[in-house]
């Protein structure tokens, strides 16, 4: 899991809710938005790349 997504329904600031980044085994809680689809999200620290599609993935499933 290198994605999650979280939503709290009773949060009325955030009720669509927040994607966050795991990275190296720990949650970065800094909220991420959805990247444009030809500018991927890179982790500075792990390199990975996180595209659009990734983060509709997490939305779906809740962590990818």
């Amino acid at each position: 899991m290198v994605l999650i997504y979280e939503s709290d329904p009773l949060d009325d600031e955030h009720a669509r809710g927040r994607f966050y980044h795991v990275c190296g085994g720990r949650i970065d809680r800094t909220p991420l938005n959805v990247p444009e689809p030809d500018q991927p999200y890179e982790c500075q620290y792990c390199g990975i790349d996180l595209e659009a599609e990734d983060f509709f993935t997490a939305l779906q499933k809740g962590s990818v």
